[in-house]
Parts: C-alpha cells; sequence; structure tokens
C-alpha cells in the first residue's frame, strides 16, 4: 500500500511541477506576443501592435508611431514603426512614380550615406505595393530601415519600421507582423 501512495504522490509532484511549468511558458509567451488593436479613423487604416509598445498620434508628420520599451537605462534608441499618410490628390501617381519618387528623396536625404538593401514589390492588404530596405549612415550612428508603401486613390500608406543596424534584428519579427496586419479602410 505504502508504494502505490508513493507511486501517487510522486505522479501528483510532477503532475503539479509540469502544470506550473506550462502556465509560466503561457504567461511569458502572452506578455511577449499580445497585440493590442488600433484603428486611425481620421485616415482609414487598422493594424495590430505589441501590448508592451506605446503609440502617439499625429507625431512628426505620421498618422501614428509605435514604439518599442526601453531594453535597459542604457538603450539609447526604441525601435519604432510609424504610418504616414500622404494626401497625392494634387499630384496624382501611380505606384512607380510613387516608388521613383520616394526613392530619389531618400537619396537625396542620405546621399553617400545610403546604403539601399532591398527594393522590390511587396503586398500590403492584398495590394500592390513596394518595400524599400536602407541603411542610413550617420554621425550617431547607423540607422536600417525598413520601409513598405502602397497607394489607395489619391493616398499613400507609408509604413516605416527604424531600427539602429545592431539592433534591427531582434524587433524584425515584430515590425513584419505588425505590418503584415495593416488594413486600408478605405
Amino acid at each position: 500500500m505504502q508504494r502505490r501512495q508513493r507511486q501517487t504522490l510522486i505522479a501528483i509532484i510532477a503532475g503539479t511541477i509540469g502544470l506550473a511549468l506550462i502556465l509560466t511558458i503561457g504567461w511569458f509567451y502572452l506578455k511577449r506576443y499580445r497585440t493590442i488593436g488600433y484603428e486611425n479613423s481620421r485616415y482609414g487604416f487598422a493594424l495590430k501592435y505589441p501590448a508592451v509598445w506605446s503609440f502617439a498620434e499625429n507625431l512628426g508628420g505620421a498618422a501614428a508611431v509605435f514604439v518599442s520599451p526601453k531594453e535597459h537605462a542604457l538603450d539609447i534608441f526604441q525601435e519604432n514603426v510609424n504610418i504616414v499618410v500622404q494626401d497625392i490628390s494634387q499630384n496624382p501617381l501611380g505606384l512607380d512614380q510613387y516608388t521613383a519618387t520616394a526613392i530619389t528623396q531618400m537619396q537625396a536625404v542620405f546621399g553617400t550615406n545610403l546604403e539601399i538593401l532591398d527594393s522590390s514589390p511587396t503586398l500590403i492588404d492584398g495590394r500592390e505595393g513596394h518595400q524599400f530596405g536602407f541603411i542610413g549612415k550617420g554621425p550617431d550612428g547607423n540607422f536600417q530601415y525598413l520601409c513598405r508603401w502602397t497607394i489607395v486613390g489619391t493616398s499613400a500608406y507609408q509604413i516605416t519600421y527604424t531600427a539602429m543596424e545592431s539592433g534591427y534584428p531582434k524587433l524584425l519579427p515584430q515590425a513584419e507582423r505588425m505590418m503584415r496586419s495593416f488594413k486600408i479602410r478605405r
């Protein structure tokens, strides 16, 4: 009888440890991957962003800016994803023309400090778009960017992930999930 009680006790302890382990892993997973829905009715778009990120609207010309949390006290740059919506009704452009103009503007801003990594077609919310990845070299360090844009009617929607070059890969999966969740409501 004692042997059976001991086996039962061991099974209960193992089950309790297993349950605690599963709950702990689930909690960390939810904390890291839980998303919040964001909708901007003024500009007609929606997306999901990581719950641990913060956001601001109408900041520096962007309709919305989503900012990653600081990793530590000495974190000098917080990675971000911003959405810019441009009214192009005064100068309507097709996607190819808009792409050429956007890249020319970035080349003018960064000059010889621009290193193009990618320029290719992509889909944004099932619509034709363009992806442009580059490194902008500067006196305060190198920043890496992933820009995606599309045109709907007389509006150009541009989504940009920005990070210091050294930290770019770490939050790229979260930024890409945000970009994939981007929906245009017009």
